[in-house]
């Protein structure tokens, strides 16, 4: 008898403290509603394997510009949003390309520079009525677009004067052919031009998301499912 009542003095008095604890005190802040996306190259098919990550799909460079006729080239892919708990709704995905070019600078040290200049790339192509969460939303991105967004893109390769580089004659972009694969000539051994596809998330409420953890998020490992995630996706030229 005396150990029930024992526990009952002691559950009483445990209710008590949680019923008079003052949530504002608590360090720990709750978690509030977001939302990511995966985008993966489309036309490229699920290996079987749903343990297997990354897929086909998801690998860097499944899909490239091709060396010439660049005019009429595109990359198709295809992304989709993400709420785990449906309380938020995206309205709008903007698809952003970091352009990356490699070259030496005059002491032959290989550099890749940043065409954007600001890590986040350029916008290229806006999808303003994204498909219900989960559902694919396919898009393509062209030669053409990323040469508009990049034509007054310059860098020092010597370190002082800035070159237009589709105006270098030390590499030459004829119209057609604005993106070089990896090659060695006369300005020495380079690796191809790479372009890097990230994507803005805006909600119906008017949050944005463009940030996620790269130790999650950015990398799932997790088997195949509606929920899998990425922050980036790279192709290349060959």
């Amino acid at each position: 008898m005396k150990k029930i009542l024992s526990l009952s003095i002691i559950a009483s008095l445990l209710f008590a403290f949680s019923a008079c604890r003052d949530e504002s005190l608590n360090p720990l802040p709750g978690w509030d509603p977001g939302v990511h996306a995966f985008t993966v190259f489309d036309g490229i098919n699920f290996n079987g394997n749903i343990l297997a990550r990354p897929q086909p799909y998801e690998v860097a460079n499944a899909k490239n510009f091709p060396k010439a006729s660049q005019n009429d080239a595109k990359v198709d892919l295809k992304t989709r949003w993400v709420s785990l708990d449906n309380k938020l709704t995206v309205n709008k995905i903007e698809i952003y390309v970091r352009m990356l070019e490699s070259y030496n600078d005059p002491d032959g040290n290989p550099k890749v520079a940043d065409l954007s200049e600001n890590g986040k790339g350029k916008l290229i192509t806006t999808i303003t009525t994204p498909a219900a969460n989960r559902k694919w939303n396919t898009f393509s991105i062209t030669a053409q677009q990323v040469y508009d967004a990049y034509k007054n893109a310059s860098v020092a390769y010597d370190k002082v004067n800035k070159v237009n580089v589709f105006n270098n004659p030390a590499r030459p972009r004829p119209a057609g052919a604005w993106f070089r694969p990896a090659e060695t000539t006369g300005y020495g051994s380079v690796g191809a031009d790479s372009f890097v596809v990230t994507w803005v998330l805006t909600t119906s409420d008017g949050q944005v998301f463009n940030t996620w953890n790269p130790d999650s998020i950015c990398a799932d490992p997790t088997p195949v499912s509606e929920a899998n995630s990425n922050c980036q996706l790279t192709f290349t030229v060959r």
